[in-house]
C-alpha cells in the first residue's frame, strides 16, 4: 500500500521550520538594521560629544585655543576617528584637526587663520584660508556650536567618515545573513529528524489500522489492533476493535440464526410430512386427534412468521401504534390469565402484584409485550421455580403526580450472565444457557421495539435472589379509567 502520508508530513514539517526562519529573518533583518543604524548614530553623537565638550573645556577667555589646547583636541579627534574645523562667529577658519586613522583626503586643503595644516597624526596648521573643499558623500558633518559660559564663541563642524558606518552596516549584514543561514540550515535537519519521528510515531498504527481493515473486509474478523496511546488515534484503534468485535458477533449471530431458523422450520415441517403421509397411507385414520397435531405445527410456523414480520414492521418503523388511556395493571392480569394453563402445565408457579397505574399506550402491543416477557420466563425457570409480575408507579422529584408505570416480571431461573447483559434484546442474539432451547431470539428483540414505539423503557438485571429482572417503564397519566 502506498505510505504517502509520512513523507507528507515529514516534508510538511520541514517546511513549517524554513518559514518560520524566513520570517524570523526578515523581521530581524528590518528591525535588527534600524536598531544597528540607531545604535550607529548614538554612538557617532557620542563622539561629537566628546569633541564639542574638549572644544568647551580647553577654551580660554580672552584668546581663545592655544596650541596645548589645539593637540589635546587633536587627541579626542584621533580617538574619536573624526576631523574637526574649527569657525568664528564671523565664519572665518581658526583651525582644523584630522583624526582619522586613515586619511582620505577630504580634508587637503583645509586651512586656518592661525597657521598650521593637520595631517593624520593629529596635527594643527593655521594657513588662512576663507573655505573648505570636501569629496562629496565622503563624511558625515555636524555643526555644533561651542558655548562656553553661556555664550556661543565659535562654531565646530566634525567630519565622520560616510563609509565607515556604511562598512559596519555592510558586515553587521554579512554576520546577520551569515548566521540565518546556519540557523535554517540547522533548523530545517532538526525539523526534517523531528518530523520522521514525530510522522512515524502517528502514521505507524493509521498504516496497521489501514492494514487490518483491509484484512477485515477480505473476511478476516479475527484481526484486532493494540491501541498505542491514549489519543485520537488510540480512540480510532479501540473503535476499530469493537467494530470487529460488533462484526464478528453478527457473523456468528448470523451463522446461529440461519441455524435456529433451519431447526425451528425443520422440526414443523417434519412433523407435517410424516403425519400426512402416515394419513395418506392409511398408517393413521383422520381423526380429529392426528388432524390436530398438524394443526399445532401450522400454528407454530405461523407464530414464527409472525415474529419475524412484527420485527420487519419495527426495523421498517411501519408499526401501528393506537395510544389510549389503559390499566397497565388490567392488561396485565389478563396476560397473565391467558398464560397460567402454560404455566401449571410445567410446574411453575406464577405470581401477580399489581398496583393500578394508567397508562397511555396500546393494549395489544402491551398484550404482546408481556406475552414475549412471560414467555422468556417460563422458557427459563425451571419446574418448581416461580415467576413474579408486579406493576407499580414511581413518582418523580418534584411532581406531585406519578411520572412512571413499572412492570417488572422476575423469575427463579439461572440469571442472565453479564457478558450477555448488553445484548439480550438484540435481535437473534441467542446466550450459551438458550443454545438448547426453542426459539431464535426475537422474542425480547420484539418487545424491546414495542415497548419504544409506546415511550417506553426496557431493561434486564440479575435479581437479588438469582434469577432474571425484566423491568419495563412506560410514561403514567393522570386520566382517571371510565367505567
Amino acid at each position: 500500500m502506498r505510505r504517502g502520508l509520512r513523507l507528507r508530513l515529514a516534508l510538511t514539517h520541514a517546511l513549517v521550520a524554513l518559514l518560520a526562519i524566513v520570517v524570523v529573518a526578515v523581521i530581524v533583518t528590518v528591525v535588527g538594521g534600524k536598531r544597528f543604524d540607531d545604535y550607529l548614530a548614538q554612538v557617532q553623537r557620542t563622539r561629537n560629544d566628546a569633541v564639542v565638550s574638549t572644544l568647551e573645556q580647553t577654551y580660554k577667555l580672552p584668546d581663545g585655543w592655544d596650541a596645548t589646547a589645539v593637540y589635546t583636541l587633536s587627541r579626542i579627534a584621533l580617538i574619536n576617528n573624526v576631523d574637526v574645523a574649527v569657525y568664528s562667529l564671523k565664519g572665518q577658519l581658526l583651525f582644523t584637526v584630522t583624526g582619522r586613522r586613515a586619511d582620505s583626503g577630504a580634508m587637503n586643503g583645509m586651512t586656518s587663520g592661525g597657521g598650521t595644516t593637520s595631517d593624520s597624526a593629529g596635527a594643527v596648521s593655521a594657513t588662512p584660508s576663507p573655505s573648505v573643499s570636501l569629496a562629496p558623500n565622503q563624511f558625515q558633518v555636524r555643526s555644533v556650536p561651542v558655548v562656553v559660559q553661556g555664550k556661543q564663541v565659535a562654531t565646530a563642524e566634525i567630519y565622520a567618515p560616510a563609509d565607515l558606518h556604511a562598512a559596519a552596516e555592510s558586515a553587521y549584514q554579512s554576520a546577520l545573513t551569515r548566521d540565518l543561514i546556519v540557523a535554517a540550515a540547522v533548523a530545517a535537519v532538526l525539523a526534517l529528524l523531528i518530523s520522521v519521528l514525530v510522522s512515524r510515531r502517528i502514521t505507524a498504527p493509521l498504516e496497521e489500522l489501514t492494514d487490518a481493515a483491509e484484512d477485515v473486509s477480505a473476511g478476516n474478523l479475527d484481526v484486532r489492533v493494540a491501541p498505542r496511546a491514549n489519543d485520537e488515534v488510540g480512540a480510532i484503534a479501540q473503535a476499530f476493535n469493537s467494530m470487529a468485535d460488533r462484526l464478528a458477533r453478527d457473523e456468528q449471530w448470523r451463522r446461529d440464526m440461519t441455524a435456529d431458523l433451519s431447526h425451528e422450520l425443520r422440526t414443523p415441517l417434519a412433523t407435517i410430512q410424516s403425519r400426512v403421509e402416515e394419513l395418506e397411507g392409511g398408517v393413521l385414520p383422520p381423526t380429529p386427534e392426528n388432524l390436530r397435531v398438524i394443526g399445532a405445527e401450522v400454528e407454530r410456523l405461523g407464530r414464527l412468521l409472525g415474529a419475524l414480520r412484527s420485527l420487519n414492521e419495527l426495523e421498517s418503523e411501519d408499526l401501528d401504534v393506537q395510544h389510549e388511556p389503559l390499566d397497565l395493571a388490567g392488561v396485565t392480569a389478563d396476560a397473565i390469565a391467558g398464560a397460567e394453563t402454560a404455566f401449571g402445565g410445567k410446574g411453575v408457579a406464577l405470581e401477580s402484584h399489581l398496583s393500578s397505574a394508567t397508562v397511555r399506550a396500546d393494549r395489544d402491543r402491551v398484550l404482546q409485550v408481556l406475552a414475549n416477557l412471560l414467555d422468556n420466563a417460563l422458557k427459563f425457570t425451571p419446574a418448581g421455580g416461580r415467576v413474579v409480575v408486579a406493576v407499580a408507579t414511581a413518582g418523580a422529584p418534584g411532581l406531585p403526580a406519578p411520572a412512571t408505570a413499572v412492570l417488572t416480571v422476575s423469575d427463579s431461573g439461572p440469571g442472565i450472565d453479564p457478558i450477555d447483559e448488553p445484548f439480550v434484546f438484540d435481535r437473534f442474539y441467542r446466550s450459551q444457557a438458550a443454545r438448547d432451547m426453542r426459539g431464535v431470539g426475537l422474542g425480547l428483540a420484539i418487545a424491546r421495539g414495542l415497548v419504544e414505539a409506546q415511550g417506553g423503557t426496557i431493561d434486564a438485571s440479575g435479581g437479588e435472589q438469582g434469577g432474571a429482572v425484566f423491568t419495563v417503564r412506560l410514561p403514567a397519566v393522570d386520566a382517571p379509567l371510565s367505567g
